[in-house]
This record gives C-alpha cells, structure tokens and sequence, in this order.
C-alpha cells in the first residue's frame, strides 16, 4: 500500500502517514523515494494502540510490504 492508501484506511492526510513512517511510528519500507506498507500490519499496528518500533519491534518487521 501507498501513503495515500494507508490515510485512506487509517483516515488522517498523507503526510502524517510520511511522518509517521520517517520516526519509525508505522511499520513501513521505504523503497526510492516512496514509502511502502503492509496492509495486515497496518492493521495490527492499529489493534495493538498504534505502538512505536521501539515499544513493540515485532510489528515492523523486515519482510517486503504488500497488500
């Protein structure tokens, strides 16, 4: 999923979902220029009360994203 996908289904702007992505507050891959998300960790993410990276690394792990 895009940026844009992901503020879609989590319903807040795009660049809040960049942001996110940059501090490591949303499970996410950056590939070139673009930021890239896993639709099934977005939505644990979500579940689990939106935790960090650092307070629950098993979220963000290193697989490719994909829908």
């Amino acid at each position: 999923m895009t940026a844009d996908e992901v503020a879609h289904h989590i319903k807040c702007h795009p660049e809040t979902v960049r942001q996110l992505a940059r501090a490591q507050q949303i499970p996410a891959v950056k590939t070139g220029r673009r930021w890239l998300f896993r639709l099934s960790q977005i939505d644990e993410w979500l579940l689990a009360g939106r935790p960090t990276q650092t307070e629950q690394p098993s979220l963000f792990g290193e697989a490719a994203p994909g829908a």
